[in-house]
């Protein structure tokens, strides 16, 4: 059996009484001793801090970037401009979807892709075969050398202000990214998250500057948060699980990624790229036209 991979704040949930549990290979957090509830409504009504750090990190660099990028990803990654993300898809030929991704700009001449945790290694093996059709395109992983805390609720910003040394945090917009200083390290800010939370923060740090951040965060005032209210909270906000609402349904038969009602959002049909599968939305959607009585 595969051993499980840990999180640099393994220790820390484990000190907490957090229920450990198994999810896309890694040992994580499911709760903790308040309880989902508690988890729940303590994002909701104040802050709560979560562990992402399984999810898989992607970084994209090199002069045929953005071209691979507009062929392996369902949105217009050319209309991001430098910190600005967007939510996104990785299509299949078929017109599913391999994962669905968020696509972040924080600097000039690189992306960085996060993918859901237990698709990173088929992500991985998917992106590497159109790797080399694009020119120069430089792929790499840094989901163990950068990890990512999720900070979601109404109280938030006012506890990152209270620990910065400097910078701007990223707002009033939704997808909007900012680099702050933190005890004198760099840290990446996206006004991103997955509980529908309005003020809402993400944030990338690097494995050695984490575990005090984490700690400083905490003494804030947030609450942390397993993924058990992770789901409750992104089920009460209307948002799509990989492996639920998009992927395979129960018979095993691929989920139409317009089934999702964010594909509103993740899709761009611009007419200055051609994305992988296109072909096959576009059929699905001139069926559904075709059928459709009001």
């Amino acid at each position: 059996m595969k051993e499980l991979l840990k999180t640099v704040f393994y220790d820390k949930h484990v000190s907490l009484g957090a229920q450990m549990v198994e999810f896309g290979g890694w040992d994580m957090p499911v709760q903790y001793p308040s309880g989902i509830v508690q988890e729940h409504l303590s994002t909701r009504k104040k802050a709560g801090l979560f562990d992402v750090s399984h999810m898989g990190r992607f970084i994209v660099s090199g002069e045929g970037a953005l071209d691979f990028l507009q062929h392996v990803l369902t949105n217009n990654a050319a209309a991001i401009e430098v910190e600005e993300g967007q939510y996104t898809m990785i299509p299949n030929q078929t017109g599913g979807a391999i994962d669905d991704a968020y696509l972040y700009r924080f600097v000039e001449d690189e992306y960085l892709l996060v993918v859901n945790a237990a698709n990173r290694e088929k992500d991985w093996k998917h992106l590497m075969t159109f790797k080399d059709q694009f020119g120069r395109v430089n792929l790499e992983d840094r989901t163990m050398e950068l990890t990512m805390l999720s900070l979601q609720g109404s109280r938030t910003k006012q506890i990152l202000l209270d620990i910065m040394d400097s910078g701007q945090l990223p707002e009033p917009i939704r997808n909007a990214l900012s680099t702050v200083s933190i005890n004198g390290q760099q840290v990446l800010v996206a006004r991103t998250g997955y509980t529908g939370e309005p003020i809402c923060f993400e944030l990338f740090i690097k494995r050695q500057d984490a575990l005090k951040i984490w700690d400083q965060l905490l003494e804030k005032g947030a609450a942390p948060i397993g993924l058990g209210a992770r789901d409750t909270l992104r089920l009460e906000a209307g948002l799509p699980l990989y492996g639920h609402e998009l992927g395979l349904d129960p018979e095993e038969t691929e989920i139409p990624i317009f089934a999702c009602s964010l594909a509103r959002v993740a899709v761009s049909f611009s007419p200055l790229r051609r994305f992988c599968g296109q072909e096959a939305f576009m059929e699905a959607i001139r069926g559904f036209q075709a059928n459709y009585r009001p």
